[in-house]
């Protein structure tokens, strides 16, 4: 059997102490169009798909955390197998997002926190 592989990089997903004024830096110096939104039991929060790619601004979670800041987002067909077929610890369980769509996070070997996702809509 083959192992599954990523299918490109589909978002990256920012965490801040001050994510409503990151989003406001983004949003007015950068052009990124982020609105806040709330979904799939997570606390509420800035995002938007742009040029194909999702963005996204997370409340830090905790002043403690001292896992990178920007998370890329790489997407998956099937997350489940994936993690498995490449023997991937989860740092939460697989998260139900809205519209079918699905996300964990995990860490490569040097410890940088990376999201693999599910579902996303073709751009």
């Amino acid at each position: 059997m083959t192992k599954l592989q990523t299918e490109g990089l589909g978002g990256l997903i920012f965490s801040s102490a001050v994510p409503d004024q990151l989003a406001k830096f983004y949003r007015e110096v950068i052009g990124i169009p982020l609105e806040l939104n709330s979904h799939g039991g997570l606390p509420e929060h800035w995002e938007c798909d742009y040029q194909g790619i999702h963005y996204a601004i997370l409340p830090a979670w905790s002043k403690e955390d001292n896992t990178n800041s920007i998370i890329p987002s790489f997407v998956v067909k099937d997350i489940e197998t994936f993690i498995l077929q490449h023997k991937l610890e989860t740092l939460h369980p697989i998260m139900k997002l809205d519209e079918g769509r699905y996300v964990v996070t995990t860490k490569d070997i040097d410890g940088n926190a990376i999201r693999l996702w599910m579902g996303r809509a073709e751009q």
